[in-house]
């Protein structure tokens, strides 16, 4: 894998991270100091990561690339702004194992790059010296506070907003727009621009993308049609939540009608079928999240809290999978 798809994978992976604003490449941190790859930064100006990344490469560059992070790190002590930021080195996960010859400094995190584009954080245990792998599910992405039908409100928003300015949208004139318009939606609707742009709805300049058009178009025109493309939306979260309450069901011997059990049991559930830490859904409240998308569907009722019944006519009327799959008994 060379360099320029590593800096793809990252860039792309930086934009799914909640707290970032602005990723700026090729930025020195001091006057005169070096080049990084990447620098990020949140609303306030603040930088959050400090970036060199690394292609398929020998075991000196490797070294050269660990001592420029460190350079970073070094740097970012003088710089005001980047008192917390975190320095990090990425590379491919084909030159694991020269990179466990070397030593990287502790301030450095170093990220690894599946051949599929998946970034994970390389953690070795001082012990053992094995290596423990966070795994991230394809179409997996921060996910926060989300509703669906905020999601709807939203686009049918930003598409009125764009045909007075057609050009560009700053992202402080939706947030203003969805406080005044919608005050319900919690931190004025800013997590759910994050999920918009993750699903690719939303460009840079905060209009619809043309996919982004075609869900508004289906907002107007079904909203069952608008339920069954968000199932495909969030599908890896639907599927994974569904899987380990029932697992949980069964272990449990819970009636499917009610099951007890608490956002991290199914978080901590998913983790143990995966055998791994999964990201976004080790977190309860990406799970939390994920079963107020499925009320939404109608897929499950919450009984009350900590009780769960998993409806009938989840599968065949909304999920994807549709007629195929039999109906819950």
């Amino acid at each position: 894998m060379n360099e320029n798809t590593v800096k793809k994978y990252v860039r792309k992976w930086l934009e799914n991270q909640p707290e970032v604003d602005q990723i700026l490449s090729e930025q020195p941190l001091i006057i005169g100091g070096l080049i990084t790859d990447f620098i990020t930064k949140n609303r306030l100006g603040e930088i959050l990561h400090i970036i060199e990344c690394k292609g398929s490469v020998d075991i000196g560059e490797l070294a050269r690339g660990i001592g420029q992070a460190y350079q970073y790190d070094y740097q970012r002590r003088k710089n005001k702004m980047a008192q917390k930021a975190t320095t990090l080195f990425i590379c491919p996960e084909d030159v694991v194992q020269e990179l466990n010859m070397l030593k990287v400094p502790k301030n450095i995190r170093v990220y690894l790059v599946s051949k599929s584009g998946t970034l994970y954080e390389r953690k070795k245990h001082p012990v053992s010296k094995s290596v423990e792998m966070e795994l991230q599910l394809p179409r997996t992405f921060y996910i926060r506070d989300v509703e669906l039908n905020h999601l709807k409100d939203i686009i049918q928003l930003i598409h009125s907003m764009s045909r007075k300015n057609p050009e560009k949208l700053s992202q402080d004139e939706i947030l203003d727009a969805i406080e005044k318009k919608f005050p319900h939606i919690a931190a004025k609707g800013y997590n759910h621009l994050i999920t918009l742009r993750s699903l690719e709805l939303l460009d840079d300049r905060n209009l619809l993308t043309p996919k982004g058009y075609e869900i508004y178009d289906l907002i107007r025109t079904s909203n069952e049609a608008f339920l069954r493309e968000m199932c495909e939306c969030f599908y890896p979260f639907i599927i994974n939540v569904l899987n380990a309450i029932v697992t949980i069901a069964f272990e449990k011997k819970f009636q499917l009608d009610n099951i007890k059990c608490t956002s991290k049991e199914i978080a901590d559930k998913i983790c143990s079928i995966w055998g791994t830490k999964v990201r976004f859904l080790y977190d309860p409240r990406t799970v939390g999240t994920t079963l107020r998308i499925l009320r939404e569907l109608g897929a499950i009722e919450e009984v009350r809290r900590g009780k769960i019944r998993l409806k009938r006519l989840v599968h065949a009327e909304f999920l994807p999978w549709g007629a195929r799959q039999t109906r819950l008994t």
